[in-house]
């Protein structure tokens, strides 16, 4: 790793002068209940400072102009079709018919859907407004909501809530700040963070550097990073982690290879300039889809280049400065063992009864279950991130019957998490019937 930096602090503004929360939120199968995002904030209780700053949260919008529906076809609310041609950059695609037609991700939903999340903003607009825990600011801060008169899709509507942030003319009581945190509704913040200031403060050292333009927090896919990304890519990030010890953040600085869509810090200029601008965007698109594979590509030809390791390395910086994007360890956790974020899959949580689990046993009882970590991968296996479960009150999760029998269908053409074998998934693998299972930590989000 490269020297640790030791400089003085600068005199910075407040936190909620130079941040801003934007959290996006989308219909989901637990609508209309708001125990997820009402989870999430209380999350946010973690992170010290953050409830601080101004959170806009970004509604999608559902149905002003059209509803898709299971059977094919279009409900449509008025518009004429030359404006609802025009809210699409590519023409929208009709799923096939089906229950596999149903897709919130890419915004195919029923009629039934639409309403219960109208419903669902209702109650979060009424919360909101009276500042209903856990919807409360703190400090300085302050809690908008922008509801987007139509669909948009993530990496859309986050472009959407830049340009409004931007505007004079906007009627929010947000405006542009430097830096933006961009949360999704379904990732949860399961350890205290005390470094927010010190990150900014530590960013705002590096204003003039290109090479740090966004700061991940640790979560299930970058735990034990450096070790994975050798063992799945053969690169090695040793080289390029930057060590920071200053008094308000003490840690590392991994570069990712891979640009994640999870709860991340980002230079508002970073995605002005570069993110929301050097890939065209359409109606549905995901902003990890777009450039995940775009950054993991270009490093990964950096294999094929025949040169020295001071030329690969500098090679290596070039490349990566183009992304910027970094997760941060903190110190005590060398080993990159601890998550920060949790993600409890929203398009698989449906309501429940207050007081019942994912597993529908009692929540007090499930929560008494000793939850140790036995996973020990093989040498050749990719990850060595453990297994854990939230438990949001008031959410179930969809699943098959326990006792069913897993089968596998179709050609999985990737490489097994577990064997490095290609031709199963991690949930498939032979070895993994053998050996036994890791262990579940049960995250409480109550």
């Amino acid at each position: 790793m490269t020297t640790p930096i030791h400089q003085p602090l600068p005199i910075v503004q407040p936190l909620h002068q130079l941040l801003t929360i934007i959290v996006q939120t989308s219909p989901l199968p637990s609508h209309p209940s708001i125990a997820l995002l009402e989870a999430l904030f209380r999350s946010f209780d973690r992170v010290k400072g953050l409830k601080d700053c101004n959170i806009m949260i970004l509604c999608d919008g559902c149905d002003s102009h059209e509803v898709k529906v299971l059977d094919g076809s279009k409900h449509n609310h008025g518009e004429d079709d030359d404006e609802v041609q025009q809210t699409h950059s590519k023409p929208v695609k009709q799923r096939k018919k089906g229950k596999n037609a149903h897709n919130y991700k890419h915004g195919t939903v029923t009629q039934e859907t639409a309403h219960n999340y109208h419903l669902y903003l209702q109650q979060l607009r009424e919360k909101v407004n009276n500042s209903v825990p856990p919807f409360n600011s703190t400090s300085n801060g302050s809690i908008e909501l922008l509801e987007l008169p139509h669909r948009h899709g993530s990496a859309v509507a986050i472009s959407a809530a830049f340009t409004i942030l931007s505007s004079n003319d906007s009627e929010l009581g947000i405006s542009a700040t430097k830096y933006v945190m961009i949360c999704q509704h379904d990732n949860f913040f399961v350890r205290d963070v005390v470094y927010l200031e010190g990150m900014l403060e530590y960013m705002e050292r590096e204003e003039n550097a290109s090479w740090l333009q966004c700061v991940h927090f640790p979560s299930t896919a970058t735990l034990n990073y450096v070790e994975k990304v050798r063992r799945r890519y053969h690169l090695d990030l040793d080289t390029y982690c930057h060590d920071v010890s200053d008094e308000q953040l003490k840690g590392s600085l991994i570069p990712l290879v891979f640009w994640y869509g999870r709860t991340h810090i980002g230079r508002t200029s970073y995605y002005n300039d570069k993110i929301l601008k050097d890939i065209p965007l359409n109606v549905g698109d995901h902003l990890e889809e777009l450039w995940g594979t775009r950054q993991l590509k270009e490093l990964l030809k950096l294999g094929n280049v025949q040169c020295d390791e001071s030329e690969l390395g500098e090679l290596f910086r070039q490349a990566h400065s183009k992304y910027g994007n970094y997760v941060f360890f903190e110190k005590g956790d060398e080993g990159m063992k601890e998550e920060v974020l949790y993600h409890l899959s929203g398009r698989k949580a449906c309501a429940s009864n207050v007081g019942s689990d994912i597993t529908g046993r009692s929540e007090i009882a499930y929560r008494k279950q000793k939850a140790l970590h036995s996973f020990q991968p093989q040498g050749a296996s990719f990850t060595t991130a453990r297994r854990a479960v939230g438990v949001v009150p008031g959410l179930t999760v969809q699943q098959q019957q326990e006792n069913a029998k897993l089968q596998f269908t179709g050609q999985f053409r990737q490489r097994c998490f577990h064997c490095g074998l290609k031709g199963h998934s991690f949930k498939f693998c032979p070895e993994m019937v053998k050996e036994d299972k890791p262990e579940v930590e049960v995250l409480d989000l109550s």
